[in-house]
């Protein structure tokens, strides 16, 4: 199985979990091996580290904005970056800001999540069009919504008012969670 076609080829999500170490031993064992013969299969793998590759960079610059799980702020923080961090209480605002040493603006929005099915986020940036994140991931159990901000962006900005809604959605329709508003004090002059 040497040449670029595969009469098996693997899933694309167990090739994920392969290069995340999620699978068990035995999974794992078998994987390696179809992937020692199959061009295809192990081509399709380089893709996958290139495209997390390529996130991770974006998210290491301050380039991605993204709703993540407390667990990827927990790596990060392990990984030693620099977080600056702010909870938000439901239908409130926070005072907020970011340093030269930040490397990533993370928010965490307080909400009542028991019994939410789905969750989505809008974004309502200063003098631009606002931005709809569907199916957000979140811990019901937490009690909160995490927002990692680019953090480039966010440093480059003036003094503004930035607001975010978070949307329920069920078989009855959308329900409004909360909202949140950020005064940010920004470095930048007004302009």
């Amino acid at each position: 199985m040497t040449e670029r076609h595969c009469s098996a080829p693997v899933a694309f999500p167990a090739l994920v979990e392969y290069w995340l170490g999620e699978l068990n031993e035995a999974a794992e064992a078998r994987l390696d091996e179809h992937l020692l013969g199959c061009g295809a299969c192990s081509e399709r793998l380089a893709g996958i580290v290139a495209l997390a590759d390529g996130i991770r960079a974006a998210f290491a610059h301050g380039k991605v904005r993204a709703f993540v799980t407390e667990a990827f702020v927990q790596r990060l923080a392990e990984r030693g970056v620099r977080l600056r961090e702010y909870r938000v209480p439901r239908n409130g605002s926070i005072n907020c800001s970011v340093a030269p040493e930040d490397e990533q603006l993370i928010a965490r929005l307080e909400a009542p999540l028991a019994g939410v099915k789905r969750l989505d986020a809008i974004a309502y940036p200063p003098g631009a069009p606002e931005e709809v994140f569907h199916d957000i991931p979140f811990d019901a159990a937490s009690g909160a919504v995490v927002l990692a901000s680019r953090i480039e962006h966010v440093r480059m900005l003036p003094s503004h008012h930035y607001r975010v809604r978070l949307v329920g959605v069920d078989d009855r329709g959308e329900h409004v969670i909360g909202d949140y508003t950020f005064n940010h004090t920004g470095a930048a002059p007004a302009g």
